[in-house]
């Protein structure tokens, strides 16, 4: 006997605080401490600015 998965979908974790300008710039700040002090090009810490410029416009 096989058992079958379900296919309800995972639980979607909501973040803990909102993502705010000051959290992006600190977070690009450690990702560009970790690799000489720039970002690595196509990080997700772009993207992440994209977003928090898109939700302030």
């Amino acid at each position: 006997m096989s058992k079958s998965r379900s296919s309800a979908a995972a639980p979607k974790s909501t973040p803990k605080a909102p993502l705010t300008p000051a959290a992006v710039s600190r977070i690009q700040g450690a990702i560009a401490k970790q690799h000489g002090g720039q970002t690595p090009k196509g990080s997700y810490v772009g993207n992440m600015q994209r977003v928090v410029a898109k939700r302030a416009a």
